[in-house]
């Protein structure tokens, strides 16, 4: 029994060695940057910049110095600035960078999704690396946005709708539906979208045939279409944003 009891003792030992260590690797040599991601949205032509803020765990009576590196997964096409390191000044363990980025004809408002910038710390022996850095950008709406909302009946998977762009010999430039039954029953669907001035039409379509859900098309306190509610396979809305 005593034999058992020493191999306990040195077992349990090992787990707090271990733990301990794991511990101290957590909390020591670390240095991350704050929560992202974070948005930048860029007027036409214009630079904008995102400060960065950069943490570590511990303060130094002496400078350091960390390298940085863009992402390979990022999808940022326009022209941006990242600095090639980051200091963090002696008796503070918290530094800045300044990223900077230009907007020009690879960045456009009406990206389905923004492009994103992501920042890394390239790796250093000895030092422990936080979560990458992201940012979020979009080029700013030169017009008006404009929502569409949609409110299902009981069948919202028979319900689907289409944008078109009618200066254009009618262009279709977005679409939706149909929605998931039973989960968006009697639900309000909004798709918001920056529209230039000119001529749209909105097609509303019931698959069933016997309509149900009613839409409305909106920019702010703007009414463009009435509240519409289908009573065939398909209702149609002309509006013009001048």
């Amino acid at each position: 029994m005593k034999k058992y009891y020493k191999y306990l003792a040195v077992l349990t030992a090992v787990v707090m060695f271990n733990c301990e260590a794991d511990d101290e690797s957590k909390l020591s040599n670390y240095v991350g940057f704050e929560l992202s991601p974070t948005n930048l949205v860029l007027e036409q032509n214009s630079t904008g910049s995102v400060d960065v803020k950069v943490y570590a765990s511990e303060v130094s009576s002496s400078d350091r110095t960390f390298a940085l590196e863009v992402d390979p997964t990022s999808t940022l096409a326009t022209t941006y600035s990242v600095p090639a390191t980051v200091t963090i000044p002696a008796n503070t363990n918290e530094g800045v960078i300044s990223v900077t980025v230009t907007d020009d004809e690879n960045l456009s408002f009406d990206d389905a999704v923004a492009q994103v910038l992501t920042i890394d710390f390239t790796p250093t022996a000895g030092v422990a690396n936080g979560d990458s850095f992201s940012i979020n950008v979009t080029e700013a709406c030169p017009s008006i946005y404009v929502t569409l909302s949609i409110t299902t009946d009981d069948w919202p998977d028979e319900t689907s709708w289409e944008l078109f762009n009618l200066d254009s010999g009618q262009v279709s430039l977005y679409a939706g539906g149909p929605y998931v039954n039973p989960d968006d029953d009697f639900t309000t669907i909004n798709n918001e979208w920056c529209l230039l001035p000119g001529t749209y039409g909105v097609v509303v379509f019931d698959s069933y045939g016997d309509g149900g859900s009613t839409y409305t098309v909106t920019s702010g306190s703007t009414v463009f279409v009435e509240p519409t509610t289908l009573t065939s396979a398909n209702s149609s809305s002309v509006f013009t944003i001048e």
